[in-house]
């Protein structure tokens, strides 16, 4: 494939690019220098505004908030929500608001939030049981574990090498 000639849009330095590297696009920069410069706003205050933040995914939540500030109302949420709902196969944990449902029944039941590493455990294995009765809190990961250990309940075939027997 042939190279053509083409022009910096910023600098004017001429430039060899294969036609892949321009299909499509808007701007052509001969350094990543030169794309920074056109796209800052104390070297270029009216090219600033062309800037393209769709590519910059860390800034979405923000750039859409400003954008449509009365786009996630409770009410849309809740409408996102219900239809959603019994779409999943049900072999995880139901989720409310996009938080696991478990943690919050638990933070209910300890009347607080949840410290970061605690663990709430489904005493009957069923992920989808978010009954108060049915769920415990471990302090850390190394507590629920010792305590599967201990009381030799594991809810996924076998464990240190032995077949674990249904109750």
């Amino acid at each position: 494939m042939k190279k053509i000639i083409v022009k910096c849009d910023w600098c004017g330095k001429v430039i060899l690019r294969y036609p892949s590297q321009i299909k499509g696009k808007k701007k052509i920069f001969c350094s990543r220098d030169c794309m920074n410069k056109f796209a800052s706003k104390s070297y270029n205050p009216v090219g600033y505004t062309y800037r393209d933040f769709t590519k910059n995914a860390a800034r979405f939540k923000e750039i859409n908030a400003k954008l449509n500030p009365t786009r996630m109302t409770m009410e849309t949420r809740k409408k996102l929500r219900i239809s959603r709902l019994g779409k999943g196969e049900g072999k995880t944990y139901t989720k409310t608001y996009g938080r696991h449902t478990h943690r919050i029944v638990a933070e209910k039941m300890l009347g607080r939030k949840l410290l970061p590493g605690e663990v709430v455990h489904h005493i009957d294995g069923n992920k989808r049981n978010n009954k108060p009765e049915n769920l415990m809190v471990f302090a850390s990961q190394k507590e629920h574990a010792a305590w599967h250990l201990k009381e030799e309940k594991f809810f996924n075939g076998t464990v240190l090498g032995r077949e674990v027997m249904p109750e």
